[in-house]
């Protein structure tokens, strides 16, 4: 790899996916705290709003393999598009509805509209995340694929920061429903980049791809590290939705005051940016075990520590621990993606991959209902022993299907199994 090599390919990224991406994440981050609280203006009960979210995570586990299908089919770029139109009139129905009062004709269905409008993002989301995730695999060559996808994952990071903050601003002087406007003002900015700077590919009809080698694998050669791989990273999806959902309950349990809560968040959010260029050189010099296996036994000792929690500086500690743990973590869902998938039909692929790791999001709040049911630590010990186990068998399968200190061959962009 020259020096010149990796900035020339960042900057070519930087217009048609980086930018859009920091620009959607900070809208869709900007609308987070204020669904459930619409929500609640509108007339749902709390057990309605919780619904709601659990309906949107199973939409989101089995709504990936169409959505793979699809952009399969009509290519990233069209799917992007796509994605940010659906995306866009979802967030125009949130506002219809977060308009609504109690005298207007809206008032009435405005409950099923916010609700349905809310679902509908979520597929807009879905299609959006898969193709700028497809274009970047197929984009970047295996060698820089790790720092590309890891600085995919900052950009996210950065949006998820200033989302809020843009977004808090904007409802102090326009009210909640000034939230879907930030969205909608970012998605459309994203959508004109994208199709400005997202170039058109050609997608071969069925049955007419180009048979080449390296596509022509067997479905089970395909299936078996997909699947294996693909279980440490459910774990880590678990794991990194318990540490949203426990490091506020572990801070009501032990009495901490809400604004020491969001000042915690916010210092881990600024460490784990810190970990996104390290995160990916790691993975590119090393290996995809040399990342996965300490960010994962990291969070497992958070969530061990969870007793320390007890005071202010136990509290913060057992954050920083997530924070490294999850930063050294930035990028290798999407990295490790890539590296699983044939080029043949990506999208596919990738929508199967997403389907199952995203589960986790699913899994992680019913360990937390289960385990909780006796104390929060109690729930903080089961998830950090899962995530144990989770690195331990990223510890054992990932050498296997990639292994470290890969020979890269450029032609072909797979690592070599020799190597």
């Amino acid at each position: 790899m020259t020096t010149e090599e990796l900035p020339a390919l960042l900057r070519r990224l930087a217009l048609p996916v980086y930018l859009p991406t920091a620009l959607y994440a900070t809208g869709a981050a900007a609308i987070v705290p204020v669904v459930p609280l619409v929500g609640l203006r509108l007339g749902l009960s709390v057990p309605q709003v919780a619904l709601l979210g659990t309906v949107v995570g199973l939409l989101t586990v089995i709504g990936s393999l169409p959505t793979g299908q699809l952009v399969a089919r009509i290519g990233e770029r069209a799917a992007l598009v796509v994605g940010g139109l659906v995306a866009m009139v979802a967030v125009v129905g949130c506002l219809v509805a977060a308009w609504s009062n109690g005298t207007d004709p809206v008032a009435a269905w405005a409950p099923a509209l916010f609700c349905a409008s809310m679902l509908l993002m979520n597929l807009g989301d879905l299609t959006w995340d898969l193709g700028r995730q497809t274009y970047i695999a197929d984009e970047v060559p295996v060698h820089l694929r790790a720092r590309a996808m890891t600085l995919f994952g900052g950009t996210m990071r950065v949006g998820r920061i200033i989302g809020p903050l843009i977004g808090a601003v904007v409802i102090s002087v326009g009210g909640l429903a000034a939230a879907f406007l930030v969205h909608l003002v970012a998605a459309f900015a994203s959508l004109v980049l994208i199709t400005f700077f997202v170039p058109s590919r050609l997608v071969p009809a069925p049955g007419h791809e180009p048979s080449e080698p390296i596509d022509a694998v067997p479905r089970g050669t395909v299936l078996q590290p997909l699947l294996l791989v693909g279980v440490a990273v459910l774990v880590l999806t678990t794991a990194r939705t318990n540490r949203d959902l426990l490091l506020p309950l572990l801070g009501n349990e032990f009495g901490h005051p809400e604004v020491v809560v969001s000042l915690v968040f916010a210092v881990a959010a600024a460490v784990e940016l810190a970990f996104i260029v390290p995160a990916g050189t790691l993975m590119d010099r090393f290996g995809r075990a040399a990342v996965l296996v300490p960010c994962l036994a990291l969070m497992g000792v958070g969530y061990l520590l969870a007793p320390i929690a007890a005071t202010v500086p136990g509290f913060v500690a057992i954050s920083l621990v997530f924070a490294v743990g999850n930063g050294l973590g930035a990028g290798i869902n999407k990295t490790l993606s890539a590296d699983l998938t044939p080029s043949r039909n990506r999208a596919g692929w990738l929508g199967l991959w997403n389907s199952f790791t995203n589960a986790g999001a699913l899994i992680g709040p019913a360990l937390v209902a289960v385990a909780g049911a006796a104390t929060v630590v109690t729930a903080s010990f089961a998830t950090g022993w899962l995530s144990l186990a989770g690195a331990g068998w990223a510890a054992w399968w990932l050498p296997r299907f990639l292994p470290g200190r890969a020979k890269i061959s450029r032609r072909s962009g797979r690592p070599s199994a020799s190597a």
